[in-house]
């Protein structure tokens, strides 16, 4: 009888084991904006990305890289948890090679001051200066 149980739960088990869509290559990511760097050395990108089948996930935000790599999108600039919806309306826009201006409207309710709080303020030398745009995100 149990070796029957055994038999029987076994393929449930392994069948639970399987990702089923659940991996970031199936997830949907729209470009915004992309502005490259004065000297083309490096890409700005405000983007917006969807996934994670039926529970699901949106969210925007933007990236700093070399010209010539591929976007990651779970390399955002801004929020401790990428994933979040927390950064809407983004923009983009380069001060000089060096400087990189990026405008946003943010989630200031209690539960994201944590998460909104974490931004990169530099990437390849490139200091990141952030401005938070007035209205509701």
């Amino acid at each position: 009888m149990c070796l029957l149980g055994l038999v029987l739960c076994l393929p449930v088990l392994l069948i639970g084991c399987i990702d089923v869509g659940g991996d970031r290559e199936n997830d949907e990511v729209e470009i915004l904006s992309e502005k490259k760097s004065p000297n083309g050395k490096y890409v700005a990108t405000s983007f917006s990305c969807s996934g994670g089948g039926a529970a699901g996930y949106f969210y925007f935000n933007a990236n700093l890289r070399k010209a010539g790599e591929e976007l990651d999108q779970l390399d955002g600039l801004m929020g401790k948890h990428k994933d979040w919806k927390a950064f809407t309306d983004i923009e983009v826009r380069w001060i000089d090679d060096n400087n990189l201006e990026v405008s946003c409207k943010e989630n200031d309710s209690p539960e994201y001051r944590e998460n909104n709080a974490v931004k990169v303020e530099s990437r390849y030398g490139i200091r990141i200066h952030y401005k938070v745009k007035k209205g509701d995100p």
